[in-house]
């Protein structure tokens, strides 16, 4: 619809300039004044078109598929996101080369065959899933291509049958010799995570210690009495 509407103003602008044209050629001054101002209509009607036309689009909801290298340590996640400002149902992806995760099995938001992915994703709500690790994907694919390219597939309302698609690109390419950390923070927090681990480890240690001091004890008591 919408290429048929550019091609309709294309051709409506063409004729405007060619009746200008011909009538200052023929020094027609008023058909030249006319065809001025349909000219301007006609650039009038395409700014309104193309005003409406981005308002709408900017209403609808806005799927993405994109990489995350940074929110987690060491983790490569797949994300999917709503940049729109309504929410999407019923999200699928066709993909023309499977993703595969660190276990080789292919990279899905739901497992379940007969549902969707993802059966709502409201306005600026993302979900994401585990790839692997950077060294592992990179270990795994050396020499191979790392761009994913497929349909993401969606319903605008659940009382509506009607599907919208678009295509999705992205690419491990260009992260081969990025440096993944902006700053310390992702591995500082993993670090701290290991913290309550540790001090049960000590506390386990200092209660053994405890115990074995108290038996001591005890022994030494004993063998004064005797």
């Amino acid at each position: 619809m919408r290429k048929f509407l550019i091609f309709s103003f294309a051709i409506l602008i063409l004729i405007s300039a060619s009746l200008a044209y011909s009538s200052f050629y023929n020094e027609k001054w008023e058909t030249l004044t006319a065809s001025i101002s349909l000219i301007i209509a006609i650039i009038s009607g395409w700014i309104a078109y193309e005003t409406f036309y981005r308002q709408t689009l900017s209403n609808k909801p806005q799927i993405i598929l994109r990489l995350d290298f940074r929110s987690r340590y060491d983790l490569v996640l797949l994300v999917t996101e709503n940049l729109g400002a309504k929410p999407g149902f019923n999200i699928r992806f066709q993909w023309n080369k499977d993703l595969l995760n660190h276990k080789g099995e292919k990279v899905t938001f739901n497992k379940s065959t007969t549902q969707p992915e993802i059966p709502v994703l409201n306005p600026k709500e993302s979900t994401s899933i585990v790839i692997g690790t950077p060294s592992s994907i990179y270990e795994k694919n050396k020499g191979d291509n790392l761009d994913y390219t497929g349909m993401i597939m969606f319903q605008e309302a659940l009382n509506s049958k009607r599907k919208s698609s678009y295509p999705f690109h992205f690419s491990f390419e260009h992260y081969r010799l990025s440096p993944l950390s902006e700053t310390e923070e992702p591995k500082t927090m993993y670090e701290l995570q290991k913290i309550p681990e540790k001090l049960d480890q000590i506390k386990s240690e200092l209660a053994s210690i405890t115990k074995t001091i108290q038996n001591l004890s005890t022994d030494k008591k004993e063998d004064k009495q005797l």
